[in-house]
């Protein structure tokens, strides 16, 4: 399915489409696949409604050079609830997905969400004296440079072929180019969102990956000492996917979130 933003870029979405159940809805990291996160959705299936949004720059939607930055993302993210008429959202958010969330929230407040999950990304990408748990070995020295570098791969367990596959041939027939979006990496590096885990709008959820080869799980730890209310899980032999390695860990420790949440 397919909408146009207010400056006519053409996003794509899937839909369960099941109007009388709650809504979870997804947002893949930079570069990621709709398709590592079929079985999550599956596990859901029978009592929400799933949505999942490709950000602008790739997936099945539009390549542009037009607003490679997060609060575009989050204002696209608006346009698509207020298309489908969306409230009380608990929306998910794998690595710069969980970005594109903190953003919305803190340009709409509470906006349209109920509540937020996020799937392995430090509130910080960029270590610091303030921040030791970023990106990798990502500084402020290093960054401008070492974002253009290949990654290597973001996940540790072994991922389901058939959805590996689907995959693969989702990026054979809709390839994602890392220079085209370098500016909106560039601008998701250089982030803070720490404010926002201080002051959050809705409860949120931090889930890492005990095995990420992204990111240290022990910000889940910090986060904590920036606000205590925040729920946290380190998901054991998992990467920076746990949507795609782990989908049943995943989906019973945001079930157990999702059923202690204040309605």
């Amino acid at each position: 399915m397919k909408f146009k933003t207010n400056d006519d870029m053409i996003l794509h979405y899937t839909d369960t489409g099941e109007k009388e159940k709650p809504v979870l809805l997804g947002i893949p990291g930079i570069g990621g696949s709709i398709q590592m996160w079929r079985n999550l959705i599956a596990l859901f299936n029978d009592k929400y409604r799933f949505i999942m949004l490709d950000p602008r720059n790739q997936g099945q939607s539009e390549r542009t050079y037009r607003g490679q930055r997060i609060s575009r993302h989050a204002v696209d993210l608006e346009e698509l609830m207020v298309k489908l008429d969306l409230h009380d959202v608990v929306a998910i958010g794998n690595s710069m997905g969980a970005a594109n969330l903190w953003a919305y929230l803190s340009i709409y407040g509470k906006g349209r969400l109920k509540a937020m999950v996020d799937l392995d990304q430090s509130p910080k990408m960029i270590a610091d004296k303030s921040w030791k748990y970023g990106f990798k070995d990502l500084n402020w020295n290093n960054y401008p440079t070492m974002l253009k570098f290949d990654f290597g791969k973001a996940f540790y367990h072994h991922i389901d072929d058939q959805i590996f596959q689907a995959a693969k041939k989702e990026y054979q027939e809709f390839p994602y180019d890392p220079a085209e979006n370098y500016n909106c990496l560039v601008e998701h590096a250089e982030q803070d969102w720490r404010d926002m885990i201080m002051d959050m709008p809705v409860p949120i959820l931090i889930i890492a990956g005990e095995k990420s080869p992204f990111f240290n799980p022990e910000f889940t730890k910090a986060v904590k000492f920036l606000n205590e209310d925040i729920k946290t899980a380190i998901i054991p032999e998992c990467g920076h996917l746990p949507q795609a390695e782990q989908p049943e860990k995943t989906y019973h420790i945001i079930t157990d979130f999702l059923n202690n949440l204040k309605n």
